[in-house]
């Protein structure tokens, strides 16, 4: 959990004044204590999955508004004690400058199409009656789908960015009354076809043995999130598995924590679980669920599970072992064959990553974070891991925050450190990096940028897989910061998910400064490819298929603007496919390009892939 607060109504509890005498005593960070929680699910013996219950997200009731009040979550402090502290105070030198900010020439991934507004601080206020800061953004896409959650909302767009339903997370997941949530995340699984998502609630009652939480998981039970959800959770007493991740493999979804005291800072350690994927998509009762636990880790914070994005059964992790060393986990075996082990971790050197200072910003100072690790992704071998960071840019004698980037090759035994950017520029700050690849291995990375003349905005970054290593291609501008940003919390973390219709294609979400209610915050949604991979205009056809095929990426009709409409008569239609069967078999050229139509990107060929593609949209208007 990134952090807590207090508002009207439905609320979010505020620190009671021990904890607050504690954080003084503490300023540092958390302390380590030993687990004396009676009703703890890893020290009782074992957990279980409670659940599921059956939500059907398009059934979800319009929430209600209550009166007005802000919030301002707390962070959880990092464990000031060995060995997460060695070389805890060491900026890195920047390794890869932005040269958007020089006279270089820049090639960051193109933009496809104009983006559209995400959720903002207004919508929480509509919603819930309240405001909160940080935002938390999260996004997923599937096939026909968008999903994006914020820290207590989340909302559904079409592709097109239309917006389908909107609602409170809290309804979502099932979140007891009294309760406090926080901390969303979602992903879409192009493996099994289903979205993942996870949540953490949590009450503060008066007394020391009376708290308790929940760690909430949600899938889909098809690639519809609009549709129905199994939905579980975890219990826990007196203790909060806070700042929770999941990543997914082909057989596993594992899930990781920061175990904290409600009622104090002490803290107890990361979990991690581990559980049977096959049995969560088919619904298992929970008690049928199998799941395998690994030893509380005290000696780790903030695990990271990777998004496996191809055919993998290794769970990887990664965690930032002290200022210097990255830790890299390999989880091998499955609950249902009962070998579910860590079967290494292994320490890499790598570039200091330490808490960077604030980000200066017009009109005041934006949060960077501290010196954990942000997200995790893994494909064909490959991880990527990223953070914010300390680091004095080339040029300059200021240190400022960062984005680090880390490539790890796990076809190598041991793992070993492919690639470490460190992101930055002369007078710029960068914080909360996101990553993803798309299918040809090329890196996308979203981010907030500032620097004392603007406002805090969103900005994307990335490399291609055949770039000099250790250099990135710029940035390119997401949404510029409308308003100085008027909180001390910024991020926790931002989004990037590939879509899995065009997987040359990455969506980001990005952070930033907006006129709204409450704090000023607000998120973008953009698709971005380095390599025209992506569809502007949501017509089923990438950019640069349609640039070969003769049709307009920018509209989805008109004259030439729909590859399935040939005739431009606003219909696909047999008249349509019997342009293709005259030229059934013939090159392009001769053949027109127009008729061209798969696959993507086109072939030079009219044959069989072009007709099933036309008949896929048969009847169809555009």
């Amino acid at each position: 959990m990134a952090r807590r607060g207090h508002g009207a109504g439905r609320s979010f509890h505020s620190f009671p004044l021990i904890l607050a005498v504690a954080l003084v005593v503490c300023s540092a960070g958390a302390s380590f204590a030993t687990p004396a929680a009676a009703n703890d699910p890893i020290d009782a013996g074992g957990v279980q999955l409670i659940g599921p219950r059956t939500v059907i997200v398009r059934d979800l009731p319009a929430a209600r508004a209550e009166g007005l009040s802000q919030n301002a979550r707390q962070r959880r402090p990092m464990p000031d004690q060995a060995p997460f502290q060695v070389n805890g105070d060491l900026p890195a030198v920047s390794n890869a400058s932005d040269s958007s900010f020089s006279a270089q020439p820049a090639s960051p991934p193109a933009l496809s199409g104009a983006g559209f507004e995400g959720l903002d601080n207004s919508d929480n206020s509509a919603l819930v009656g309240f405001t909160v800061t940080p935002p938390d953004p999260q996004l997923a896409v599937g096939p026909s789908h968008v999903f994006e959650m914020v820290n207590v909302i989340g909302r559904i767009y079409a592709r097109s960015g239309a917006v389908l339903q909107t609602f409170t997370l809290r309804s979502f997941f099932g979140v007891p009354a009294g309760y406090s949530d926080t901390d969303p995340k979602v992903l879409y699984d192009s493996l099994s076809g289903r979205w993942f998502a996870s949540y953490v609630s949590y009450i503060d009652q008066p007394g020391s043995v009376n708290d308790k939480a929940r760690l909430h998981l949600a899938i889909s039970q098809t690639s519809d999130p609009t549709g129905a959800w199994n939905v579980y959770f975890i219990s826990y007493s007196q203790l909060i598995p806070d700042y929770e991740a999941i990543g997914v493999t082909t057989d596993k979804l594992t899930v990781s924590s920061n175990v904290f005291d409600i009622d104090t800072p002490n803290y107890f350690g990361v979990d991690t679980q581990v559980i049977e994927k096959a049995d969560v998509i088919a619904g298992l009762p929970g008690a049928s669920v199998r799941l395998t636990s690994l030893p509380r880790r005290a000696d780790r914070f903030t695990v990271r599970p990777a998004h496996t994005l191809t055919s993998g059964s290794d769970q990887y992790l990664t965690t930032r072992a002290n200022g210097t060393t990255l830790t890299i986990i390999k989880i091998t075996g499955t609950p249902d064959a009962g070998n579910v082990v860590e079967a290494s971790a292994t320490n890499r050197t790598m570039l200091a990553q330490n808490a960077p200072p604030a980000s200066a910003a017009l009109g005041g100072n934006i949060d960077s974070g501290d010196s954990r690790l942000l997200d995790a992704m893994w494909r064909d071998g490959r991880l990527w891991t990223s953070a914010s960071a300390a680091c004095v840019p080339s040029g300059d004698s200021t240190t400022r925050s960062c984005g680090h980037v880390i490539e790890v090759d796990t076809n190598a035994t041991p793992p070993t450190i492919a690639q470490d950017i460190m992101f930055g520029a002369s007078g710029q700050y960068f914080s909360w990096p996101a990553v993803r690849t798309d299918a040809l291995a090329a890196l996308y990375v979203s981010l907030t940028h500032t620097n004392s003349t603007i406002f805090a905005e969103a900005r994307a970054t990335g490399r291609l897989a055949t770039d000099p290593a250790n250099t990135m291609t710029g940035s390119l501008l997401l949404r510029a910061g409308d308003i100085a940003h008027d909180s001390s919390r910024w991020g926790d973390y931002l989004g990037a998910a590939v879509d899995p219709a065009l997987p040359r294609c990455v969506w980001l979400v990005g952070e930033y400064a907006k006129n709204t209610a409450g704090w000023n915050w607000g998120t973008f949604l953009a698709r971005t490819s380095y390599s025209s991979g992506c569809d502007a205009d949501s017509d089923g056809w990438s950019d640069g298929a349609e640039a070969t095929i003769g049709t307009n990426p920018a509209l989805a009709c008109g004259t030439d603007a729909w590859p399935a409409d040939i005739n431009n008569d606003g219909l696909s239609d047999i008249f349509d496919i019997v342009f293709l069967t005259n030229n059934f078999a013939v090159s392009v050229p001769p053949a027109p390009s127009r008729q061209d139509i798969a696959p993507d990107p086109p072939d030079a060929m009219v044959d069989i892939f072009d007709i099933a593609k036309m008949a896929s949209f048969f009847a169809q208007h555009c």
